[in-house]
């Protein structure tokens, strides 16, 4: 090929990489014109569920499409994450979860999806604490008294979570491996049933979001004992810090996330990042938010990349250092 041919068919090449670049930001600028699937793979109630449904209904508003919310729960929230991992990457589907994707990498032995390349990271959308929460009929009133009281019955004191590996379960399973206390893990469906198990004491605590457990907190159906993030919330300030309770370090938050299917057109990828943040930036929004003690994150798709590859890692540590192992 002579260097005439070879000049000819570079300056092609560079006009046509130009010209679908301008294609697809064309095509992300009049995104979306069809309604989106915005998939939660937990049971309606969780506290996820209630800030999918939240921000899902904010963002139909602002782009004037349906943003239809699907529950597809199961195998921990696996299903369908792999569901979307799996979906056309047209930005039509979207993944709504927490921190429990981030868990799901290391803990279970074996998934039909990797997070890390199968999906893309959009936004990381909140931050909040969960709640160590008792049955009030039990003398546990702190986090010192929780500890004794394990301490005195080894592997007799129960705590329920909204399955195996979610984010409350490994919030316990820090809390324990941190303490040296031997209690027993036992599964629900979901949030809200974890929480109903403490309330009726066929288990002793809980670790919910915020939002799930504040009204029973209000309501005396449950004790609410410590925070399980680093500063207090600024919607219970009574609540102490697990940390300032007695356990140096401790800290586990409790976050939530948009993914949608490898091989999204990085500009709609961009886009839906940058209509998500200006969701959440909304004073209205904000103060919605604000009182379930929920904080707006909003990050653009490189930062929620490099924060969950963190949160993959420091899970991994966890799941490592304690051998705890889902199939």
């Amino acid at each position: 090929m002579d260097t005439h041919l070879r000049l000819k068919l570079g300056v092609a090449l560079i006009a046509l990489t130009a010209l679908l670049a301008t294609a697809g930001a064309t095509h992300a600028q009049s995104y979306p014109t069809k309604p989106v699937r915005f998939v939660l793979p937990l049971t309606p109630g969780s506290s996820t569920d209630i800030l999918g449904r939240l921000i899902a209904d904010e963002l139909g508003k602002f782009w004037g499409q349906s943003v239809v919310v699907e529950n597809r729960a199961g195998a921990g929230g696996n299903i369908g994450a792999d569901s979307v991992a799996k979906a056309e990457p047209d930005g039509y589907t979207l993944l709504f979860w927490n921190v429990g994707i981030a868990i799901a990498h290391s803990y279970y032995r074996k998934l039909p999806y990797n997070a890390l390349t199968d999906l893309a990271t959009v936004s990381q959308t909140t931050l909040m604490p969960q709640v160590v929460c008792v049955n009030p009929s039990l003398p546990i009133n702190t986090i010192k008294d929780l500890i004794e009281y394990a301490k005195s019955k080894p592997g007799q004191v129960f705590f329920s979570s909204a399955g195996n590996g979610q984010t409350d379960h490994m919030a316990a399973e820090l809390f324990a491996h941190m303490t040296g206390i031997k209690v027993t893990h036992v599964p629900y469906k979901g949030g809200p049933q974890a929480l109903t198990a403490v309330m009726t004491g066929e288990v002793a605590f809980d670790f919910p979001g915020l939002p799930v457990a504040l009204p029973h907190v209000k309501s005396g159906k449950v004790r609410a004992i410590a925070v399980t993030t680093a500063k207090r919330s600024p919607i219970a300030p009574e609540i102490p810090t697990i940390a300032e309770s007695g356990v140096a370090g401790y800290d586990h938050a409790f976050w939530t996330g948009i993914f949608a299917p490898a091989g999204t057109p990085a500009p709609i990828v961009a886009k839906v990042s940058k209509d998500i943040a200006h969701v959440l930036k909304l004073p209205a929004f904000q103060e919605k938010l604000a009182r379930q003690g929920v904080e707006a994150v909003g990050s653009t798709p490189a930062q929620f990349s490099a924060f969950f590859k963190s949160e993959v890692a420091r899970f991994s540590e966890l799941v490592e250092a304690t051998g705890i192992k889902g199939e």
